[in-house]
């Protein structure tokens, strides 16, 4: 079973629980504050580089980074990522939330979007009214092309606005990093849960300064030397 420690903000506390219990535990923790929230949730290597060699996530994920990830996609409405990341990780609907890829360039390939769902669910991808004609055509109907008020590459934050708007004001932001950084630029990040593996790795997109000081309201370590940051956003 694993084991955890919980060094913020009850220091002390170990647990060791299976995963039933422990998702319970991880769902506790995480709570959402209010009923609208936007959490950016990402893994990083010690350089904090978000990516692997292999250009993915999967060389920096271990311990309960996957349990706590299923955690925060069930207390979210919409999972929001880039296209690059979408290009990369190859992700699948979510079972509990909605799935929203933002492109700036709409030249998004629609091999890489997840098959729609046996209910009718399919992807959203946020776009402006400048590519949606050509990105309609290209996709078909594997997704749903949602057209955003104003041009997402200058203004971020329409993109949460249309979210917002469409009825799934809590939203999770999986990356990638760039994307990540143009919201918290933005100012419409609550919450930063960053996940720091014991690793050091070369190349791919790292985090960067942005803004600050960020509150650290909860800390946890588990037997893998991993550490599970919440970082509370300066702006919100």
């Amino acid at each position: 079973m694993p084991v955890v420690d919980a060094l913020l903000p009850t220091p002390g506390e170990r647990v060791e629980l299976d995963r039933d219990a422990l998702r319970a535990w991880l769902r506790e923790r995480y709570a959402l504050p209010y009923s609208a929230f936007v959490r950016v949730n990402l893994v990083a290597a010690l350089g904090g580089q978000t990516t692997a060699s292999d250009g993915t996530s999967d060389g920096l994920t271990g311990g309960i980074d996957r349990l706590l990830l299923a955690e925060l996609r069930r207390s979210a409405d919409v999972v929001l990522v880039g296209a690059g990341t979408l290009r990369a990780e190859r992700l699948a609907l979510p079972k509990t939330a909605a799935l929203a890829v933002a492109t700036r360039r709409g030249d998004l390939d629609p091999a890489t979007l997840p098959a729609p769902a046996a209910d009718g669910r399919r992807a959203i991808v946020l776009c402006s009214d400048r590519v949606a004609p050509a990105l309609r055509a290209r996709v078909g109907d594997r997704a749903t092309v949602r057209v955003v008020d104003g041009d997402p590459s200058r203004t971020p934050s329409v993109l949460i606005e249309a979210l917002v708007a469409d009825g799934m004001p809590r939203i999770v932001c999986e990356g990638g990093a760039e994307l990540a950084g143009r919201l918290v630029t933005a100012g419409v990040v609550d919450e930063l849960d960053l996940t720091t593996a014991p690793a050091l790795a070369g190349g791919g997109p790292a985090l960067r300064a942005l803004g600050g000081p960020w509150t650290l309201v909860g800390l946890l370590h588990d037997e893998t030397d991993r550490l599970y940051a919440r970082w509370r956003s300066p702006a919100r």
